[in-house]
Protein backbone atom coordinates (compact mmCIF):
# COMPACT_ATOMS: atom_id res chain seq x y z
CA UNK A 1 0.00 0.00 0.00
CA UNK A 2 1.35 3.19 -0.99
CA UNK A 3 2.16 5.66 2.09
CA UNK A 4 2.11 9.15 2.19
CA UNK A 5 5.13 11.13 2.91
CA UNK A 6 5.48 12.81 6.40
CA UNK A 7 5.85 16.57 5.26
CA UNK A 8 3.32 18.18 2.93
CA UNK A 9 5.97 21.12 2.17
CA UNK A 10 7.08 20.78 -1.76
CA UNK A 11 9.39 22.87 -3.16
CA UNK A 12 8.62 24.32 -6.66
CA UNK A 13 10.58 22.55 -8.59
CA UNK A 14 9.80 19.29 -7.07
CA UNK A 15 5.96 20.28 -8.23
CA UNK A 16 7.03 21.04 -11.65
CA UNK A 17 8.55 16.92 -12.11
CA UNK A 18 6.82 14.59 -13.45
CA UNK A 19 4.47 12.76 -11.41
CA UNK A 20 5.30 8.88 -11.28
CA UNK A 21 2.11 6.86 -11.07
CA UNK A 22 1.94 5.45 -7.37
CA UNK A 23 2.21 1.96 -8.98
CA UNK A 24 5.56 2.12 -10.31
CA UNK A 25 7.34 2.52 -6.94
CA UNK A 26 8.70 -0.35 -5.73
CA UNK A 27 6.48 -2.02 -3.57
CA UNK A 28 6.91 -5.19 -1.47
CA UNK A 29 4.76 -8.03 -1.43
CA UNK A 30 4.80 -11.18 1.08
CA UNK A 31 3.75 -14.49 -0.58
CA UNK A 32 1.53 -16.68 2.01
CA UNK A 33 1.79 -19.99 0.57
CA UNK A 34 5.10 -21.91 -1.08
CA UNK A 35 3.42 -24.65 -3.27
CA UNK A 36 3.44 -24.59 -7.28
CA UNK A 37 1.25 -21.25 -7.48
CA UNK A 38 3.57 -20.07 -4.71
CA UNK A 39 6.89 -20.50 -6.74
CA UNK A 40 5.19 -18.99 -9.95
CA UNK A 41 4.09 -15.89 -8.19
CA UNK A 42 7.59 -15.61 -6.64
CA UNK A 43 8.91 -15.65 -10.33
CA UNK A 44 6.50 -13.31 -11.64
CA UNK A 45 6.87 -10.76 -8.50
CA UNK A 46 11.10 -10.62 -9.01
CA UNK A 47 10.94 -10.30 -12.26
CA UNK A 48 8.73 -6.72 -11.76
CA UNK A 49 9.76 -3.79 -10.52
CA UNK A 50 8.62 -4.91 -7.36
CA UNK A 51 9.90 -7.47 -4.61
CA UNK A 52 8.91 -10.29 -2.60
CA UNK A 53 9.72 -9.23 1.36
CA UNK A 54 8.32 -12.53 3.30
CA UNK A 55 7.12 -16.17 1.67
CA UNK A 56 5.12 -17.51 4.55
CA UNK A 57 4.05 -21.13 4.72
CA UNK A 58 2.60 -23.25 7.85
CA UNK A 59 5.79 -25.46 6.58
CA UNK A 60 8.55 -23.20 7.41
CA UNK A 61 11.00 -25.74 6.01
CA UNK A 62 9.06 -25.02 2.53
CA UNK A 63 8.88 -21.26 3.05
CA UNK A 64 12.82 -20.99 3.63
CA UNK A 65 13.15 -23.39 0.29
CA UNK A 66 11.53 -21.26 -1.80
CA UNK A 67 12.19 -17.40 0.30
CA UNK A 68 16.10 -18.81 -0.23
CA UNK A 69 15.81 -19.12 -4.00
CA UNK A 70 14.48 -15.33 -4.36
CA UNK A 71 16.89 -14.01 -1.36
CA UNK A 72 13.53 -13.00 0.88
CA UNK A 73 12.73 -13.86 4.77
CA UNK A 74 10.87 -16.77 5.57
CA UNK A 75 8.25 -17.04 8.34
CA UNK A 76 5.70 -19.66 9.70
CA UNK A 77 3.69 -16.67 10.85
CA UNK A 78 1.53 -14.93 9.80
CA UNK A 79 2.06 -11.75 11.69
CA UNK A 80 5.54 -11.71 9.13
CA UNK A 81 3.14 -10.65 6.32
CA UNK A 82 2.62 -7.34 8.73
CA UNK A 83 5.64 -4.79 7.43
CA UNK A 84 4.80 -5.79 3.87
CA UNK A 85 2.74 -3.11 1.06
CA UNK A 86 0.47 -6.13 -0.12
CA UNK A 87 -0.32 -9.90 0.18
CA UNK A 88 -0.45 -12.20 -3.14
CA UNK A 89 -2.03 -15.48 -1.04
CA UNK A 90 -1.27 -19.18 -2.71
CA UNK A 91 -2.12 -21.29 0.13
CA UNK A 92 -4.46 -24.02 0.58
CA UNK A 93 -8.38 -22.55 0.24
CA UNK A 94 -9.49 -23.61 3.67
CA UNK A 95 -7.10 -21.57 4.79
CA UNK A 96 -7.86 -18.25 2.96
CA UNK A 97 -10.55 -17.05 5.41
CA UNK A 98 -7.88 -16.89 8.34
CA UNK A 99 -4.96 -15.66 6.01
CA UNK A 100 -7.98 -12.86 5.01
CA UNK A 101 -8.85 -11.94 7.88
CA UNK A 102 -5.41 -11.11 8.85
CA UNK A 103 -4.27 -9.13 5.84
CA UNK A 104 -7.39 -6.87 6.04
CA UNK A 105 -6.67 -6.55 9.66
CA UNK A 106 -3.30 -5.28 8.97
CA UNK A 107 -5.05 -3.07 6.35
CA UNK A 108 -3.12 -4.94 3.21
CA UNK A 109 -4.34 -5.05 -0.03
CA UNK A 110 -4.42 -8.30 -1.00
CA UNK A 111 -4.77 -11.11 -4.03
CA UNK A 112 -5.90 -14.74 -3.07
CA UNK A 113 -6.12 -17.43 -5.66
CA UNK A 114 -9.41 -18.64 -6.87
CA UNK A 115 -11.49 -20.10 -5.35
CA UNK A 116 -11.67 -17.31 -2.12
CA UNK A 117 -13.41 -20.07 -0.27
CA UNK A 118 -16.11 -23.08 -1.74
CA UNK A 119 -18.82 -21.89 0.91
CA UNK A 120 -20.56 -18.82 -0.40
CA UNK A 121 -20.98 -17.52 3.29
CA UNK A 122 -17.07 -17.44 3.46
CA UNK A 123 -16.61 -15.40 0.48
CA UNK A 124 -19.65 -13.41 0.96
CA UNK A 125 -17.44 -12.63 4.89
CA UNK A 126 -14.12 -11.90 2.62
CA UNK A 127 -15.86 -9.90 0.62
CA UNK A 128 -18.04 -7.74 3.18
CA UNK A 129 -14.70 -7.36 5.34
CA UNK A 130 -12.43 -5.83 2.38
CA UNK A 131 -15.47 -3.17 1.58
CA UNK A 132 -15.88 -2.07 4.96
CA UNK A 133 -12.08 -1.81 5.61
CA UNK A 134 -11.92 -0.01 2.38
CA UNK A 135 -9.09 -3.07 1.19
CA UNK A 136 -8.64 -3.84 -1.89
CA UNK A 137 -9.00 -7.09 -2.46
CA UNK A 138 -8.76 -9.38 -5.90
CA UNK A 139 -9.08 -13.17 -6.77
CA UNK A 140 -7.06 -14.39 -9.10
CA UNK A 141 -9.29 -15.36 -12.15
CA UNK A 142 -6.19 -15.17 -14.47
CA UNK A 143 -7.95 -15.92 -17.35
CA UNK A 144 -9.42 -12.78 -17.88
CA UNK A 145 -5.39 -11.51 -18.33
CA UNK A 146 -5.49 -14.16 -21.50
CA UNK A 147 -4.96 -12.24 -24.28
CA UNK A 148 -7.11 -14.05 -26.74
CA UNK A 149 -10.05 -13.05 -24.30
CA UNK A 150 -8.68 -9.20 -24.95
CA UNK A 151 -8.93 -9.73 -28.32
CA UNK A 152 -12.01 -11.71 -28.35
CA UNK A 153 -13.72 -8.96 -25.96
CA UNK A 154 -12.63 -5.85 -29.05
CA UNK A 155 -14.09 -8.09 -31.74
CA UNK A 156 -17.47 -9.02 -30.38
CA UNK A 157 -20.31 -6.52 -31.69
CA UNK A 158 -23.40 -8.45 -30.39
CA UNK A 159 -24.71 -10.33 -27.67
CA UNK A 160 -23.64 -14.02 -28.05
CA UNK A 161 -26.83 -16.41 -28.16
CA UNK A 162 -24.89 -19.76 -27.56
CA UNK A 163 -21.58 -20.37 -25.61
CA UNK A 164 -19.31 -23.28 -24.94
CA UNK A 165 -16.38 -23.70 -23.19
CA UNK A 166 -14.41 -26.95 -22.12
CA UNK A 167 -11.65 -26.83 -19.77
CA UNK A 168 -10.37 -30.57 -19.37
CA UNK A 169 -7.31 -31.64 -17.98
CA UNK A 170 -5.79 -34.85 -16.68
CA UNK A 171 -5.72 -36.23 -12.92
CA UNK A 172 -3.88 -33.96 -10.61
CA UNK A 173 -2.85 -35.56 -7.98
CA UNK A 174 -2.51 -32.39 -5.48
CA UNK A 175 -5.08 -31.86 -2.93
CA UNK A 176 -7.52 -29.30 -4.19
CA UNK A 177 -11.03 -28.21 -4.19
CA UNK A 178 -13.92 -29.87 -5.87
CA UNK A 179 -13.81 -29.30 -10.14
CA UNK A 180 -16.72 -27.23 -9.93
CA UNK A 181 -14.42 -24.18 -8.10
CA UNK A 182 -10.94 -25.31 -9.31
CA UNK A 183 -11.31 -25.63 -12.83
CA UNK A 184 -14.97 -24.44 -14.20
CA UNK A 185 -15.23 -21.16 -12.30
CA UNK A 186 -12.77 -19.81 -14.78
CA UNK A 187 -14.98 -19.94 -17.45
CA UNK A 188 -17.83 -19.50 -15.34
CA UNK A 189 -16.21 -16.12 -14.48
CA UNK A 190 -15.61 -14.95 -18.43
CA UNK A 191 -18.78 -16.03 -19.34
CA UNK A 192 -20.70 -13.94 -17.07
CA UNK A 193 -18.22 -10.80 -18.18
CA UNK A 194 -19.30 -11.81 -21.71
CA UNK A 195 -22.69 -11.48 -20.62
CA UNK A 196 -22.87 -8.44 -18.55
CA UNK A 197 -25.07 -10.20 -16.23
CA UNK A 198 -26.21 -12.96 -13.44
CA UNK A 199 -27.53 -16.40 -15.24
CA UNK A 200 -31.55 -16.60 -14.43
CA UNK A 201 -31.06 -20.44 -14.01
CA UNK A 202 -28.59 -22.71 -13.80
CA UNK A 203 -28.64 -26.37 -14.51
CA UNK A 204 -25.57 -28.98 -13.28
CA UNK A 205 -24.45 -32.61 -13.34
CA UNK A 206 -21.17 -33.75 -11.51
CA UNK A 207 -19.21 -37.22 -10.97
CA UNK A 208 -16.51 -38.63 -9.00
CA UNK A 209 -14.78 -41.78 -10.03
CA UNK A 210 -14.19 -42.44 -6.35
CA UNK A 211 -16.49 -42.46 -3.64
CA UNK A 212 -13.92 -40.41 -1.26
CA UNK A 213 -12.48 -38.07 -3.45
CA UNK A 214 -14.62 -34.77 -4.57
CA UNK A 215 -16.13 -34.59 -8.02
CA UNK A 216 -13.97 -35.01 -11.14
CA UNK A 217 -16.42 -33.91 -14.06
CA UNK A 218 -18.54 -30.66 -13.81
CA UNK A 219 -21.10 -30.07 -16.64
CA UNK A 220 -23.90 -26.60 -16.39
CA UNK A 221 -25.83 -24.94 -18.36
CA UNK A 222 -26.41 -21.57 -18.10
CA UNK A 223 -29.47 -19.29 -19.22
CA UNK A 224 -29.50 -15.91 -19.30
CA UNK A 225 -32.51 -13.02 -19.09
CA UNK A 226 -32.13 -11.67 -23.61
CA UNK A 227 -32.53 -15.97 -24.07
CA UNK A 228 -28.33 -16.88 -24.50
CA UNK A 229 -27.30 -19.98 -23.32
CA UNK A 230 -23.91 -21.26 -22.08
CA UNK A 231 -22.73 -24.91 -21.44
CA UNK A 232 -19.92 -25.44 -19.32
CA UNK A 233 -18.04 -28.58 -19.30
CA UNK A 234 -14.89 -29.13 -16.46
CA UNK A 235 -12.40 -32.47 -15.81
CA UNK A 236 -10.08 -33.38 -14.40
CA UNK A 237 -10.15 -37.46 -15.58
CA UNK A 238 -9.07 -36.42 -19.46
CA UNK A 239 -6.21 -37.61 -21.10
CA UNK A 240 -5.54 -34.11 -22.57
CA UNK A 241 -5.15 -30.36 -21.36
CA UNK A 242 -7.81 -28.39 -23.03
CA UNK A 243 -8.97 -25.09 -22.97
CA UNK A 244 -11.47 -23.75 -25.01
CA UNK A 245 -14.45 -21.40 -25.86
CA UNK A 246 -17.11 -20.83 -28.68
CA UNK A 247 -19.28 -17.92 -28.56
CA UNK A 248 -22.00 -17.41 -31.42
CA UNK A 249 -23.35 -14.22 -32.04
CA UNK A 250 -25.69 -13.67 -34.94
CA UNK A 251 -23.05 -12.06 -37.27
CA UNK A 252 -20.04 -14.84 -36.01
CA UNK A 253 -18.99 -17.23 -34.31
CA UNK A 254 -15.94 -16.82 -32.29
CA UNK A 255 -13.38 -20.23 -31.42
CA UNK A 256 -11.17 -19.30 -28.89
CA UNK A 257 -8.25 -21.62 -27.79
CA UNK A 258 -7.21 -19.96 -24.42
CA UNK A 259 -3.48 -22.81 -24.25
CA UNK A 260 -2.63 -21.29 -27.80
CA UNK A 261 -3.84 -17.57 -27.00
CA UNK A 262 -5.44 -17.30 -30.85
CA UNK A 263 -9.01 -16.92 -32.24
CA UNK A 264 -10.61 -18.35 -35.26
CA UNK A 265 -13.65 -16.42 -36.68
CA UNK A 266 -16.41 -17.58 -39.15
CA UNK A 267 -19.02 -15.67 -40.33
CA UNK A 268 -21.77 -18.12 -42.51
CA UNK A 269 -22.03 -16.31 -45.95
CA UNK A 270 -24.62 -18.75 -47.66
CA UNK A 271 -25.48 -22.75 -48.16
CA UNK A 272 -27.31 -24.48 -50.97
CA UNK A 273 -28.73 -27.98 -51.53
CA UNK A 274 -26.82 -28.71 -54.98
CA UNK A 275 -27.95 -31.31 -57.77
CA UNK A 276 -27.78 -34.71 -56.29
CA UNK A 277 -28.60 -33.27 -52.76
CA UNK A 278 -24.87 -32.38 -51.82
CA UNK A 279 -25.16 -30.14 -49.38
CA UNK A 280 -22.72 -26.91 -49.91
CA UNK A 281 -22.15 -23.74 -47.22
CA UNK A 282 -19.86 -20.50 -47.97
CA UNK A 283 -18.17 -19.42 -44.78
CA UNK A 284 -15.44 -16.96 -44.38
CA UNK A 285 -12.77 -17.41 -41.85
CA UNK A 286 -10.52 -15.13 -39.88
CA UNK A 287 -7.87 -15.42 -37.98
CA UNK A 288 -7.08 -11.63 -36.19
CA UNK A 289 -3.99 -11.03 -34.83
CA UNK A 290 -3.38 -11.74 -31.49
CA UNK A 291 -1.76 -8.49 -29.51
CA UNK A 292 0.57 -10.14 -26.18
CA UNK A 293 0.99 -7.53 -24.29
CA UNK A 294 3.00 -10.26 -21.38
CA UNK A 295 2.37 -13.57 -19.51
CA UNK A 296 -0.96 -13.33 -18.14
CA UNK A 297 -0.14 -14.16 -14.50
CA UNK A 298 2.33 -10.93 -14.95
CA UNK A 299 -0.77 -8.49 -16.43
CA UNK A 300 -3.07 -9.61 -13.55
CA UNK A 301 -0.03 -8.90 -10.54
CA UNK A 302 0.07 -5.56 -12.66
CA UNK A 303 -3.20 -4.55 -12.26
CA UNK A 304 -2.84 -5.70 -9.00
CA UNK A 305 -0.49 -3.69 -8.10
CA UNK A 306 -2.53 -0.64 -9.73
CA UNK A 307 -5.34 -1.46 -7.23
CA UNK A 308 -2.83 -1.85 -4.55
CA UNK A 309 -1.31 1.89 -5.15
CA UNK A 310 -4.97 3.30 -5.29
CA UNK A 311 -5.04 3.33 -9.38
CA UNK A 312 -7.42 0.71 -10.24
CA UNK A 313 -11.28 0.54 -9.84
CA UNK A 314 -11.16 -1.48 -6.77
CA UNK A 315 -14.92 -1.32 -6.12
CA UNK A 316 -15.88 -2.84 -9.70
CA UNK A 317 -13.17 -5.17 -8.85
CA UNK A 318 -15.11 -6.45 -5.59
CA UNK A 319 -18.52 -6.41 -7.11
CA UNK A 320 -17.04 -8.88 -9.89
CA UNK A 321 -15.25 -11.60 -7.12
CA UNK A 322 -19.13 -13.06 -6.02
CA UNK A 323 -20.99 -13.99 -9.48
CA UNK A 324 -18.94 -16.70 -10.27
CA UNK A 325 -18.63 -17.81 -6.85
CA UNK A 326 -21.93 -18.14 -6.11
CA UNK A 327 -22.89 -20.74 -9.67
CA UNK A 328 -19.86 -22.64 -8.86
CA UNK A 329 -21.48 -23.53 -5.25
CA UNK A 330 -24.78 -24.24 -7.12
CA UNK A 331 -22.74 -26.32 -9.47
CA UNK A 332 -20.92 -27.90 -6.58
CA UNK A 333 -23.82 -28.35 -4.58
CA UNK A 334 -25.93 -30.42 -7.55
Amino acid sequence: MARQPDSTLHTRAEAERPRRRASDRRMTVAIVGAGVMGSNWARVITASPHEVSMVVDTSLTRARSLADSIGCAASAELDGIRSADAVVVAASTEAHVAIAEAAIGFGLPLLIEKPLATSIADVEAIVALARQSGIPLMCGFVERFNPAIATLRELIDAPFVHALAIRHSPPDLRAKPDVAHDLLIHDIDLILRLAGSDPTSVFATQAAFSPDAPPDVADCLLRFNAGAVAALSASRASHRKLRSIEITTASALFEVDLLRADITVYRHVRHEIAEGGTYRAETVVDIPFVRHHGEPLALEFDHFMSLAAGEGDAAAELISILPPHRVATIVATS
